[in-house]
C-alpha cells in the first residue's frame, strides 16, 4: 500500500521544483533575446569588415604585411575554451568539453604544445584534472559580456602572439544557430585566416535583376596603415562575436533544458495525483465498506 503521506511530500516538492525550472527558463528566455540581437545586429558588421581586411591585404607588399595576418611557423599553441560557470544546460558544457579535450589530444599527437585558457568554471573543473597546462582562466566575463571585457583579452592575447609566446590561438566554442540548436566549432583567430571567406549573414530576399554591386576602396593615407588600424579592431570585435554566440547558446541550451524539465514535472504530477487519488478513493470505499458491514450485525 502506497504511504499518502509520502506521496502528498513528493507533490509538494515536485510543484516547488517545477516552478524554479519555470522561472529560470523565463530568465535564459530573457537573455538569450538579449544576447541573440547582439549576435544577430553584430554578424553583418563583422563580416563586412573581415570582407574589407581580405580587399586590402593583397594590395600590401609581403615584406610589410601585418604580422596578425601572416602565419608561422612555430609549435606553441593557445586553445580557448568557451563554456559557461554554471550549470542547468543540458548537455552544453559536456559536448563542449568533450570537443576542446580531442582538439588539444590532436593536436599534442602532431606534436604541438598545448595550453589553456579557459572561460567558464565548468571546463576548468574538468580540466584540473589533467596534465594540460592551464595558462590563464577569464570566468568574470560571462558574467556581464561587454566589448571592453573582450577587448581587454583580444589585447593580451595579441600581445603574447606578437612576443611569440603562441604562434597560434584556437577557440572552442558554441555558434548560435537558434534557441534549440547550436553548432560546436574550432575558429582560429590568431592568425587571422584571410584565406576563409567571411561569412554573409542572412539577409531578405532581393530580386535577381537588382545585384548589389561592389566598388573599390579608396584607401587613406595607405592601404598599410589601414590594414593596421583596421587589424586589431578586427580581432576585438570578432572575439567579442565570439562571446555574444557563446552566451546566446548557452541561455538557449538552459531554456531548452529547463523547458523539458518543466514538462517532465507536469507529467510526473499527474502520474502522481492519479496513483494517489486512486489509493484515497480505495480508502474511501473500504471504509464504506466497513460501515456498511458494522451496520448489517447490528440491525440483526
Amino acid at each position: 500500500m502506497i504511504n499518502l503521506k509520502e506521496v502528498r511530500t513528493r507533490i509538494a516538492s515536485i510543484k516547488s521544483t517545477r516552478q524554479i525550472t519555470s522561472a529560470m527558463k523565463m530568465v535564459s528566455a530573457s537573455k538569450l533575446r538579449k544576447a541573440q540581437n547582439g549576435i544577430l545586429n553584430l554578424r553583418p558588421y563583422a563580416a563586412g569588415l573581415k570582407k574589407m581586411l581580405q580587399s586590402v591585404d593583397p594590395q600590401i607588399p609581403a615584406d610589410e604585411k601585418n604580422h596578425f595576418t601572416q602565419g608561422r611557423e612555430g609549435k606553441n599553441i593557445l586553445v580557448v575554451g568557451i563554456a559557461s560557470n554554471k550549470g542547468l544546460c543540458g548537455t552544453y558544457n559536456v559536448l563542449l568539453i568533450k570537443r576542446t579535450l580531442l582538439h588539444v589530444n590532436s593536436l599534442v599527437q602532431d606534436g604541438y604544445k598545448v595550453k589553456l585558457l579557459l572561460v567558464g568554471k565548468k571546463i576548468e573543473s574538468f580540466f584540473q584534472g589533467h596534465d594540460i597546462e592551464i595558462l590563464k582562466t577569464a570566468h568574470e566575463i560571462l558574467e556581464g559580456i561587454t566589448y571592453e571585457k573582450s577587448e581587454a583579452l583580444a589585447k593580451e592575447l595579441m600581445e603574447m602572439y606578437t612576443e611569440e609566446t603562441f604562434d597560434r590561438v584556437d577557440v572552442v566554442y558554441n555558434r548560435f544557430k537558434n534557441a534549440v540548436m547550436q553548432e560546436l566549432v574550432i575558429d582560429q583567430l590568431l592568425p587571422i585566416p584571410l584565406d576563409i571567406p567571411a561569412e554573409e549573414p542572412k539577409k531578405e530576399s532581393v530580386k535577381a535583376e537588382e545585384p548589389f554591386e561592389e566598388f573599390p576602396y579608396i584607401l587613406e593615407p595607405s592601404p598599410k596603415e589601414v590594414l593596421d588600424t583596421l587589424v586589431p579592431q578586427y580581432i576585438s570585435l570578432y572575439l567579442y562575436q565570439i562571446f555574444l554566440d557563446a552566451s546566446a547558446s548557452e541561455n538557449g541550451a538552459r531554456m531548452t533544458a529547463m523547458h523539458k524539465a518543466s514538462d517532465n514535472a507536469t507529467e510526473l504530477l499527474k502520474n502522481l495525483t492519479l496513483s494517489y487519488n486512486k489509493v484515497r478513493q480505495s480508502m474511501i470505499t473500504r471504509e464504506i465498506m466497513e460501515i456498511v458491514g458494522g451496520a448489517e450485525v447490528f440491525s440483526r
